[in-house]
């Protein structure tokens, strides 16, 4: 499992964390770095001198430049898992109605061989993850600390889930069905939502209630054909209220 899990970084600000990152990654077998939206300090440039990002990311990531030569860039969170299958989030804490899992139950449940590896993803330093970021994902991780100080550094984060999907790869769970992939869902959560509004089942764009509906499609492990019937009943629905199918 360990090598097709993807980690990814959200609008990571050190160039430093980055390259912990992809050390603790290399450490326990993962390959598989993405960013998106990197806002990393370049205040340390000077001319003629390495960039910052590259001498401080690769400073830390030690003998793993190459994870760093390989990392994808992203514009969005959306793009960066339409071809994950099940994803979680990372944040200090619970988040309002969404799943908890602690990191033991989020690598199993990320453990089943699958054509569509998972991914886990970590929110910025600064501001963590936005609410529809959040809703993206099947579920939050929240790693338990000392209710004094919740705060983990992002590449302590990563070190941790990082040695539990490693140690999980040895145990080699049967082989569940064909899951869809991050994006098949989300098109059929597009159009629930869609024909929810449109019913006047959600009066606002920004409703929690949205945010729940989309959040109970990704963590539900819908199959390409669950995902293609459920979009298909959704568009005739659509198309009975009116609207162009």
């Amino acid at each position: 499992m360990s090598q097709g899990l993807r980690f990814v970084l959200v609008r990571p600000r050190s160039p430093g964390n980055v390259g912990a990152v992809a050390r603790a990654m290399k450490n326990f077998g993962l390959r598989d770095l993405a960013l998106v939206d990197p806002r990393l300090h370049r205040a340390g440039d000077e001319p003629g001198a390495e960039p910052f990002f590259e001498r401080e990311s690769r400073r830390m990531a030690w003998h793993a430049a190459d994870l760093l030569d390989a990392a994808r860039i992203f514009p969005d969170l959306r793009s960066a898992v339409a071809d994950r299958g099940r994803v979680f989030a990372t944040a200090p804490q619970s988040c309002a109605r969404m799943p908890t899992l602690s990191p033991e139950e989020a690598v199993e449940a990320l453990a089943p061989p699958s054509d569509f590896p998972g991914a886990i993803v970590f929110g910025s330093e600064s501001s963590g993850l936005t609410l529809e970021e959040m809703a993206l994902c099947a579920g939050v991780i929240v790693i338990p600390t000392d209710p004094a100080y919740r705060d983990l550094n992002l590449a302590q984060s990563a070190v941790v889930m990082a040695y539990l999907a490693f140690r999980a790869g040895g145990t080699a769970p049967a082989r569940k069905p064909a899951a869809a992939n991050h994006a098949e869902v989300q098109r059929t959560a597009d159009l629930l939502l869609d024909l929810a509004r449109r019913s006047d089942f959600l009066k606002h764009g920004g409703d929690p209630v949205a945010r729940e509906l989309e959040i109970l499609l990704h963590r539900t492990g819908l199959t390409p054909r669950e995902a293609g019937l459920l979009a298909s009943l959704f568009r005739k629905l659509k198309y009975g209220l009116g609207g162009p199918e």
